[in-house]
């Protein structure tokens, strides 16, 4: 069995923006499920009336069927979304990557997230090696010679210009050695 990446609806509507969910089927659609929970399920399907991609997510059947929190889940996912939130109850927002957060460390697998705050409050919850976004799924993929670093750079680039944001971590001009 191998340890499951649990992605965000934020990278995950990256990849759909540009139509290249391919990517991330190629990195996680051979692991072992879930590779999404049911907020983020939720969160996908809301958007979809307005969000570019937002079907294709809904219909790939490499992500499986979301997890889903039981009764005995809910008290640990509710204190991560409240930390998320700042402190604020009810908490308003951050379902999704609460979640994802929750169930990588439960099932001692991996978040995918390119929600800035989310990806601080993981690694601090996490580690740095359990947390991962956009760009690290394309340097992974270069590190795999599944693409060279110019298409990732390219990959890269159409997010932005589809009006999406990678982490601000990353700086606003890229060049394929920051890939490799």
């Amino acid at each position: 069995m191998t340890n499951p990446y649990l992605c965000d609806a934020v990278t995950l509507r990256h990849f759909a923006a540009i139509q290249r969910l391919d990517i991330l089927e190629t990195r996680y659609g051979h692991l072992d499920p879930p590779h999404w929970t049911q907020a983020v399920a939720d969160e996908i399907m809301d958007a979809a009336a307005m969000g570019p991609g937002c079907y294709a997510i809904l219909h790939a059947s490499w992500l499986s069927t979301p997890v889903a929190p039981e009764s005995h889940d809910l008290r640990g996912i509710l204190q991560l979304q409240i930390g998320l939130n700042d402190g604020r109850r009810p908490p308003t927002a951050h379902a999704g990557e609460a979640e994802g957060i929750y169930f990588a460390e439960k099932l001692e697998g991996r978040f995918v997230t390119d929600d800035n705050g989310a990806y601080d409050f993981a690694v601090r919850r996490l580690g740095l090696g359990r947390v991962c976004d956009t760009v690290d799924i394309l340097r992974e993929a270069v590190a795999c010679g599944d693409m060279d670093a110019g298409e990732a750079l390219n990959i890269a680039n159409a997010i932005r210009n589809s009006g999406r944001d990678l982490r601000r971590a990353h700086a606003g001009t890229l060049l394929p050695h920051y890939f490799r």
